[in-house]
């Protein structure tokens, strides 16, 4: 078996991880991305107290232990920033009327209305997705080691798409 093959099958697997059960990784994902965030953080403040190289591991794995804490809380806040900023640049193309300081603040409050509503339903849209992804690499690799026409592979990926996302509003 080729690396291409191995690389290919072990990406399968991850797809299909995300598609059955994204959104209880993702917690794991998000809160191990902040830890390693606030452990490298930590490394380059920590060398200027001149402190033992003992001390100065203890502090970093603190630090990540907070920051990947407060990164899991601050899920909420990134949804809501992203959601919203995708809103705003969207309304241009339906916003076109009014004055141009005007469309600017209408702009605003929709995005962060949207946003806002986001952070309600941030459970379904996790679920969709974390489904949508795993479906997106399956779709990716799955060619590599076998061959499948491409209206076969669209259908069988939106079941999987489908599927996974009703395993994990079954189980989430």
């Amino acid at each position: 078996m080729s690396d291409n093959n191995i690389l290919a099958i072990g990406a399968v697997l991850i797809g299909l991880a995300l598609c059955t059960s994204g959104f209880k990784i993702q917690k794991l994902i998000i809160t191990l991305a902040w830890f390693a965030i606030g452990y490298v953080l930590a490394g380059y403040i920590v060398p200027y107290f001149d402190l033992s190289s003992n001390i100065n591991t203890i502090i970093q794995i603190v630090a990540g232990i907070i920051l990947g804490s407060l990164g899991f809380k601050l899920e909420k806040l990134a949804l809501l920033i992203a959601v919203a900023y995708l809103v705003y640049g969207s309304l241009s193309l339906y916003i076109k009327e009014l004055d141009p300081n005007m469309v600017i603040v209408v702009k605003l409050v929709i995005s962060v209305l949207v946003g806002t509503l986001a952070t309600f339903f941030i459970k379904p849209i996790m679920i969709i997705v974390t489904s949508l992804a795993g479906s997106s690499i399956i779709k990716a690799y799955l060619p590599v080691f076998l061959t499948i026409p491409s209206n076969v592979l669209s259908i069988v990926i939106l079941v999987i798409f489908v599927g996974g996302a009703i395993i994990q509003f079954k189980t989430s």
